[in-house]
């Protein structure tokens, strides 16, 4: 019987959520053996205070038929866009998967030859986030911090703020600012610090 004719299986399409979904794809990479890390809104979520967030952001190790193995692991109700895209600022390949009942998406970023972006994979961690009830890798505080630097777009900015706030005494600054350097943000991590009063 479809999902859609099952009264049951259709409460359960209806009720879930975003974090639900997350969780799903989560458990589809750890059974498939698949590194990865989450990152975007919650990643710093798990560093500063949650804000909303009508997708997520995960980095995987790319290799041939990864893609395939996720999508048959997560079943018919997930589907990932064979059509790949490109992220200009570190040169990075992305496809997108879609959970179709909810529309809710996953950018799956492969891990590519950025430095920073094969710096912070190295250095991800493992940590229990409560709203997916779940242990997920991330990347480190001051990764977050660096990669959302680099973004500079508003939300990314404010992130930043708050996981300085919060995470502030814990940061290795040195590692940060050599990034911000790099990647020339120094100014913007400077304000960053200076409205959160450091």
């Amino acid at each position: 019987m479809p999902a859609s004719c099952n009264p049951v299986l259709r409460r359960q399409l209806v009720t879930k959520t975003s974090f639900d979904c997350l969780a799903e794809v989560i458990r589809a990479l750890h059974a498939q053996q698949i590194p990865y890390m989450l990152t975007g809104a919650f990643a710093s979520n798990a560093y500063g205070y949650p804000r909303a967030t009508q997708d997520a952001d995960i980095v995987i190790e790319y290799s041939e038929g990864v893609l395939r193995r996720l999508r048959e692991t997560l079943g018919l109700n997930y589907q990932i866009d064979p059509q790949p895209g490109f992220e200009l600022k570190t040169s990075t390949i992305r496809n997108l998967l879609i959970h179709l009942p909810t529309k809710f998406e996953v950018e799956l970023f492969r891990l590519g030859t950025d430095p920073h972006d094969q710096q912070r994979f190295a250095r991800r961690r493992r940590l229990y986030l409560e709203e997916l009830q779940a242990e997920v890798v991330i990347p480190t505080a001051e990764d977050v911090v660096i990669q959302k630097l680099r973004w500079q777009r508003d939300k990314d900015l404010a992130d930043v703020r708050v996981v300085i706030a919060i995470q502030a005494h814990a940061l290795d600054w040195s590692y940060i600012s050599c990034w911000a350097a790099e990647h020339n943000t120094v100014e913007l991590l400077q304000q960053a610090r200076a409205d959160v009063g450091l």
